[in-house]
């Protein structure tokens, strides 16, 4: 009898093990940090606008999920800010990384990628701040989609009917 609760214990503590370490992997694929790889790190080469900008291995890449207003051809309300808001952030980076989610390429022959700079996902910090005129759906779900509905500010009204 002894044996059998010992046993059961260990049963027990090891099923508690397995779902820590389940739980772990869930939050880190759904909200934490991509996990690194050489492969995936990349260098800025050059910023377009405020969700655009051109990177060493993957080229000019749109970021996924977001639009923020126009800075190139057509200056639109905001638009200079958010570009400069971008580049900084960019050019500022220890490391960027990027992680591809749904369809590596849109009709432009653009990337498109979440961005990570220095860990933290340069769409969110672009939405936080205001920046993002709609949202850009290329037919997927998005892994971090709602990391960026879930922290839009009051800024974001800026550019409704526009």
């Amino acid at each position: 009898m002894a044996k059998r609760r010992k046993n059961s214990k260990y049963s027990a503590i090891i099923l508690v093990i397995v779902t820590i370490i389940i739980a772990f992997e869930f939050y880190q694929e759904n909200f934490g940090q991509p996990k690194i790889k050489a492969d995936n790190q990349i260098e800025l080469i050059s910023c377009v606008d405020g969700d655009t900008a051109t990177f060493s291995k993957i080229g000019k890449t749109r970021f996924l999920f977001i639009d923020t207003p126009e800075s190139t051809t057509k200056v639109e309300p905001y638009g200079k800010k958010a570009a400069y808001f971008t580049c900084d952030k960019l050019k500022n980076a220890k490391q960027i990384v990027y992680e591809f989610d749904g369809p590596e390429k849109d009709r432009y022959d653009r990337s498109l990628a979440w961005i990570f700079v220095d860990g933290e996902l340069l769409q969110e910090l672009i939405a936080k701040e205001g920046y993002v005129k709609k949202y850009y759906d290329y037919k997927a779900n998005y892994k971090y989609e709602n990391r960026i509905r879930n922290n839009l500010n009051d800024k974001y009204h800026i550019f409704e009917g526009e």
